[in-house]
């Protein structure tokens, strides 16, 4: 009984913290060994919670920073898009403009105000594309952390929930054991008594109680034959 009780809470231990450094023996039939067992398992819990917790506050803080840039940036991206859509539409206002004057097609596009105009536009439109890139990069961040953030608190829901079972299981479990070692000292006891060494006594005291009757009966026999008259 005693290798099975081991060999039942060893299962328990494997299951709650998967290791294989157990420890042996007495040790997992001994109820306060247990319980220390379920307290180190629970405080370790409570710590991996509490972890948890710690990064889903750092997270959601720079969640936040994020989304802060992501509007600063978002704010600066319609803003360029105003001065760009301003410059082409100037350059075009230039361009139409000098052709009216009769300025030959070349000089329109050399005109000193013509090409301050592309330039600018090419430069929003350079800084646009990078600004947008970056814009992309934040709102994968952004979701990517969101996702971190569900995916932290569904294993905190997981550990609370494992924190109450450990709880329950603790009680049951200790229970079980107390149990099974008062079990064992019962059926200790019981085959201490030995059957076979019983009957022996007994038909010896049998043998003894036969023989003193016997002998009770022999010896009134010949009180018995000494009184009748010769």
């Amino acid at each position: 009984m005693a290798n099975s009780i081991t060999r039942y809470f060893k299962g328990i231990w494997y299951a709650l913290i998967g290791r294989a450094n157990l420890p042996t023996g007495k040790l997992l039939e001994n109820p306060e060994a247990v319980r220390g067992i379920y307290e180190d398992i629970s405080r370790a819990k409570r710590a991996n919670i509490q972890r948890y917790k710690q990064a889903i506050g750092q997270l959601m803080a720079l969640v936040e920073q994020k989304r802060l840039s992501l509007k600063k940036l978002t704010d600066e991206v319609d803003d360029l898009e105003k001065k760009k859509a301003n410059a082409t539409q100037k350059a075009k206002t230039i361009a139409a403009e000098l052709r009216e004057a009769g300025t030959p097609e070349e000089e329109v596009e050399q005109h000193p105000e013509y090409i301050r105009c592309v330039s600018a536009n090419d430069d929003f439109d350079y800084t646009l594309k990078r600004k947008n890139v970056r814009v992309a990069k934040l709102e994968r961040d952004i979701k990517r952390a969101q996702e971190d953030i569900e995916c932290h608190k569904a294993q905190i829901l997981d550990l609370q929930r494992d924190l109450e079972k450990i709880k329950t299981e603790q009680s049951e479990v200790i229970e079980d054991i107390i149990t099974a070692r008062e079990q064992e000292e019962i059926d200790d006891m019981l085959s201490g008594i030995s059957k076979n060494d019983d009957s022996v006594e007994l038909a010896r005291i049998q043998e003894e109680i036969r023989q003193k009757v016997v002998e009770g009966v022999n010896e009134q026999s010949e009180t018995d034959g000494d009184k009748k008259p010769k």
